[in-house]
């Protein structure tokens, strides 16, 4: 080589830029994987998913329409009629903010609606970026890969993120996770004016998060935890004194600048904790400050305990903004709800030991040994991971919602157990050497070299064995729960279609009966017309109908909920006086059923003669499905309704109920079903057999000016001759009709 030149390539740049070129492709491949998963609904059609999207997205949309000034002044009196709603002051502002300040830059070419509901998947693809760098600056670079394909598959995670979902979960867990991978960034940082930028610029996202998404206040839990942990483990607190101080600080201020969370996260229990964790760790600096080293750990005990005592004093006394009842529930789970509104939301269900297992399967084990070694190893990130797994395990304990906390701490877990096995694995080293240098080789000298040297290949070969074994075997192990159990697998569970395409159901199919259904709201009704329906479908109602609705899914007026819940179960008198008061002009109910047709059937069981008669079942998610849950929010007694099976309505709930007349459906036989059809028919209910029904419209739509409703719409599926029936049914309210006193 010429002298005074250098080679283009050395040995070690190779490398590092293999490794980095390693990083990339699997980073890549995280990110294409989470956002096929999340894309995965799209066979079904291209809508916005589930409710509050569609509330989420009117709200976009009004900034984009009319400009941020006008959002922060905005009362909508679309919603809730006739009160109205404070948009900001009930609302995830900084999700509306955010998407539409991004749709504006990026959104170009696109409807809002479209870039709304790619949004959330293409956040969630983003989020395995935040979770790699959050786990590598926790345990390393590889177990953050690990961590970043955990996360693109994820079934909590996929669920409350994929297509449409433009709620506040994908923004929020984006922020939330990209400001704690800040946080502990700066609490490894060595300088100090670096270190304080970064929390800085955490504190200010982990604010931005908690207006994103009320649910982020859960990472005050781990923070503040830290904060109290940290003179235990760590000798020199200057730094993570600095940086709990900037980070906390902006995090309060930048939560309190938004209307929600507002100056309740600061008053309330997040915002206390991170305070009380931050005063502690103050304290415990100036503590050791003072105290010989000797006695360090006891005196910054001894602070603690009487830091707790205070703490204590202070909550007791009261001198804080009491948490709502799901955020309380999620710090005590031993809190029992005793209100049935909150009991009949699916998402507040209380997540099973199947339900861990199917949504972490393999993972469950690789995070029990990273959590094993993060006690073993008790430094700074190895506590911090710990609390991430053990708090994020408690708080799911108490909502099916809350498992993507779990997920949060198990896929960090699970990314530090897995590098560690596979270190021990792929690090597996030659114990023979060969002898650098051998000055003179004798006959028994050779000989013995060439013992070494054929042990040294043989147990290199066994090594590469062994390693191939490892790569295939966990290749094979992480595949498992991809495609088994058949039927709620990782994949299946992204195979969920949007709610408004299967009406909200569990079966995966679509259907247009919502949206036809909405569009005929928009186009046949009187533009101030006043929809009364269950509060499920309130923000279908105003977002799509384009009309004004009594409730919707904020539940923010409960006593209004208990008045639609009475309306529907009180008898028709009465609740034709409630629907008065509510100034509604028109009714809305929707029932499922399975379209099911037999000959005239005798009650032995026998066929008859005659025509073939259209029987239904009824049950699969519209409400008939939720009329126990009206009841028990009305105050009703649901035994004089409701059979022993919890199900089948008696027919005093046929006779003497509104949504009895509204359903268009009166009981025929009780059967059981087999193979061939219906058997065991009976005229009156026994246990074990279901209801048949056949259509009775009690209010139809050419009936006389005497009848309190008109039916005036079914939607399609409500006329299938087969398969599944989808029925939205609108009513009109006769204001001429006067109900008895």
């Amino acid at each position: 080589m010429l002298e005074g030149t250098r080679p283009l390539f050395r040995a070690g740049s190779i490398e590092f830029q293999t490794k980095h070129l390693l990083v990339i492709a699997v980073l890549a491949l995280a990110f294409s994987c989470a956002l096929i998963m999340r894309f995965y609904p799209i066979k079904y059609g291209y809508y916005l998913n589930e409710f509050d999207p569609y509330f989420d997205y009117r709200a976009t949309k009004f900034i984009v329409d009319n400009g941020l000034n006008a959002y922060w002044q905005w009362h909508d009196t679309m919603s809730w009629y006739p009160e109205g709603r404070d948009v900001p002051g009930t609302s995830q502002s900084v999700l509306h903010i955010t998407a539409a300040y991004l749709y504006q830059v990026f959104g170009r070419g696109m409807s809002l609606m479209d870039f709304t509901i790619a949004f959330p998947a293409i956040m969630g693809a983003l989020t395995v970026i935040a979770v790699f760098a959050l786990v590598r600056v926790l345990g390393g670079t590889t177990a953050g890969m690990f961590s970043a394909l955990f996360w693109a598959f994820s079934p909590a995670i996929i669920q409350r993120g994929n297509l449409g979902w433009f709620k506040s979960e994908p923004l929020g867990l984006f922020f939330g996770i990209l400001a704690t991978y800040l946080f502990i960034s700066a609490m490894k940082h060595k300088e100090v004016k670096y270190a304080i930028a970064k929390a800085i610029a955490g504190g200010l996202i982990l604010g931005l998060a908690n207006g994103s998404w009320g649910g982020i206040q859960y990472f005050s839990i781990p923070i503040s935890l830290f904060f109290i942990a940290l003179p235990f483990f760590r000798r020199d607190l200057t730094i993570p004194m600095y940086v709990a101080i900037a980070f906390t600080v902006l995090t309060l201020i930048t939560a309190a600048a938004f209307p929600r969370p507002g100056i309740s996260f600061v008053l309330g229990l997040p915002g206390l904790a991170m305070m009380a964790g931050t005063a502690f760790l103050v304290i415990a600096y100036f503590v050791r400050k003072i105290s010989r080293p000797m006695v360090q750990t006891r005196n910054v005990a001894f602070a603690l305990i009487a830091f707790v005592a205070i703490g204590i004093a202070f909550v007791a006394a009261g001198a804080y903004v009491s948490p709502s009842f799901r955020y309380l529930n999620a710090i005590n789970p031993f809190i029992g709800s005793i209100d049935p509104l909150v009991e009949s939301v699916a998402e507040h269900f209380t997540p099973t030991v199947a339900d861990y297992f199917t949504d972490f399967s393999v993972l469950l084990m690789f995070a029990g040994l990273g959590g094993w070694l993060a006690f073993r190893r008790r430094n700074d990130t190895a506590i911090f991971a710990l609390l991430l797994g053990i708090t994020g395990v408690y708080v799911s304990a108490t909502f099916a919602r809350l498992l993507v906390f779990a997920s949060v701490g198990i896929i960090v877990l699970a990314g530090l157990g897995l590098f560690e096995v596979t270190r021990s694995i792929l690090d597996y080293r030659e114990t023979a050497a060969t002898p650098a240098t051998a000055p003179r080789l004798t006959a028994a000298t050779r000989e013995e070299r060439r013992k070494m040297e054929f042990a040294s290949r043989a147990h290199s070969t066994s090594g590469q064995v062994v390693k191939i074994s490892y790569v295939i075997v966990m290749i094979m192990m992480l595949s498992i729960p991809l495609f088994y159990p058949s039927n709620s697998n990782w994949v299946s569970s992204a195979d969920v279609p949007t709610a408004i395409a299967n009406g909200g159901t569990g079966y995966r199919l679509q259907t247009d009966d919502w949206t036809d259904a909405m569009e005929w709201l928009s186009q046949n009704t009187e533009s101030d017309a006043v929809i009364a329906s269950w509060w499920d479908y309130g923000y279908w109602i105003t977002t799509l109908g384009n009309r004004p609705s009594l409730a919707d899914n904020a539940t923010l007026n409960h006593t209004r909920i208990q008045s639609i819940a009475r309306m529907f179960v009180s008898d028709e008198e009465s609740a034709m006086k409630i629907v008065q008061d509510l100034k509604a002009d028109y009714l809305l109910v929707y029932v499922v059923g399975q379209v099911r047709f037999y000959g005239q059937t005798n009650t032995n069981g026998t066929e008859a003669d005659g025509e073939r008669l259209s029987i239904y079942t009824l049950g699969q998610g519209g409400d008939e499905s939720k009329k126990q849950w009206f009841m028990r929010i009305g105050g009703f007694d649901e035994a004089n309704y409701i059979e022993e099976d919890g199900f089948t309505p008696k027919p005093e709930f046929w006779n003497n109920t509104l949504i009895g007349k509204l359903f268009p459906f009166e009981p025929l036989y009780y059967a059981s079903f087999g193979a061939q059809g219906p058997s065991e028919i009976q005229e009156t209910w026994q246990p074990g057999l279901v209801g048949l029904y056949a259509q009775n419209v009690k209010y139809p739509a050419d009936g006389g000016n005497d009848q309190p409703l008109h039916l005036v719409y079914t939607s399609p599926s409500f006329e299938n001759e087969e398969g599944l029936m989808f029925g939205i049914l609108i009513y009109k309210v006769n204001h001429d009709y006067a109900p008895e006193p």
